[in-house]
């Protein structure tokens, strides 16, 4: 009996487990709403989330309203492999985050996307999808 019971506990585990991943893939973003961000099954309660050109997620240092000019530089990164074709900036579910001036007036360097954090995810996804290399910078909140 208890064989059977731990068994069927490992196997719901599983289960649950498959689920989860079905619905928040690897290299993309799943699940978000506001204050909760997924991605590549990762759940990113309250934070902002940068993901790298190579598929790398990691949690933005500060929940500032406005990206900087270094800020951006520091996720496009300098060496070849690092770098993206794309960056998609979600400005929030109400877009309250801006961009230092100098990222968007730039004649050289990635595509540049700025999009309110739901439409953000999506477009990531399709990019990703469609073999692009893409970096973000995701604000879970206002």
């Amino acid at each position: 009996m208890c064989k059977r019971w731990r068994f069927g506990c490992l196997a719901l585990v599983i289960l649950l487990g498959l689920v989860w991943l079905g619905f928040n893939p690897p290299g993309q973003f799943g699940y978000h709403c506001f204050g909760l961000t997924v991605y590549s099954g990762i759940p990113f309660p309250a934070v902002d989330v940068v993901v790298h050109a190579n598929g790398l997620p990691g949690i933005r240092g500060s929940k500032d309203h406005r990206v900087s000019v270094e800020e951006f530089d520091q996720l496009i990164g300098h060496r070849a492999g690092d770098y993206p074709d794309v960056v998609i900036i979600g400005t929030g579910y109400e877009g309250q985050v801006q961009m230092d001036g100098g990222i968007l007036i730039r004649g050289y360097g990635p595509i540049v996307e700025v999009l309110p954090t739901p439409q953000a995810v999506r477009r990531f996804n399709e990019l990703r999808a469609a073999g692009k290399r893409v970096a973000a910078i995701i604000h879970s909140t206002c």
